[in-house]
């Protein structure tokens, strides 16, 4: 019997927050000792090939037909878990044939914009253990580590002379600093407000 393909809004996990856009993100390796279900998920459901054309499309739909495809063509369950802010409701044009899943992903999400992202959870003896979890925060598979007190001050000190720039009425000059702290400090605190910042002043 095929597997049942779930799917679920989890908005209270305690993962990630709203933060950070990273249109070329860098991620850490894989987890050393990755739980058997987050390896099964991203050497298998995530390498099932898909195909489909989309126009104007909620990013939810798009994302669960590529898990009814992985549940036809691989028998493989593949659970999408939506984190804080993750705008499964947004309209996107995508189309892709014979791709993985994790390439169509990579693409999709990058075509949507706004920094979003995607983590495998790897916790043995978690009820999410296995799930991908849709975030924006724009990691491709693995979660970044947590920032350093240096990057927290770093970034703050970023942001304080970004929104000095604004209160001036010079917004397009605090824009490049906005933007360095969602990219090169996005796990920061100081990241969560560039971001809203970024969203108000317009990109």
């Amino acid at each position: 019997m095929r597997s049942i393909v779930l799917f679920a809004a989890v908005l209270g996990l305690g993962w990630g927050g709203a933060v950070a856009a990273q249109p070329t993100p860098k991620d850490p390796p894989k987890d050393a000792k990755a739980s058997a279900a987050a390896e099964l998920t991203r050497t298998k459901a995530l390498k099932t090939k898909v195909s489909g054309a989309f126009t104007n499309a909620r990013l939810g739909d798009i994302l669960k037909e590529f898990a009814a495809q992985a549940d036809m063509r691989s028998d493989m369950l593949v659970m999408w878990a939506y984190g804080p802010n993750f705008p499964y409701a947004q309209k996107v044009t995508y189309a892709c044939k014979d791709k993985t899943i994790e390439a169509a992903l990579d693409e999709l999400l990058t075509k949507a914009g706004g920094g979003l992202g995607y983590v495998v959870v790897s916790k043995d003896g978690d009820k999410y253990d296995g799930w991908v979890q849709l975030n924006t925060t724009g990691e491709r598979g693995s979660e970044r580590p947590a920032a350093t007190e240096e990057e927290e001050t770093t970034a703050g000190e970023r942001l304080a002379l970004a929104k000095k720039l604004i209160d001036g009425g010079k917004p397009d000059s605090a824009k490049p600093l906005l933007m360095l702290i969602v990219v090169k400090y996005p796990t920061t605190k100081a990241a969560t407000e560039a971001k809203q910042l970024l969203e108000k002043i317009g990109k």
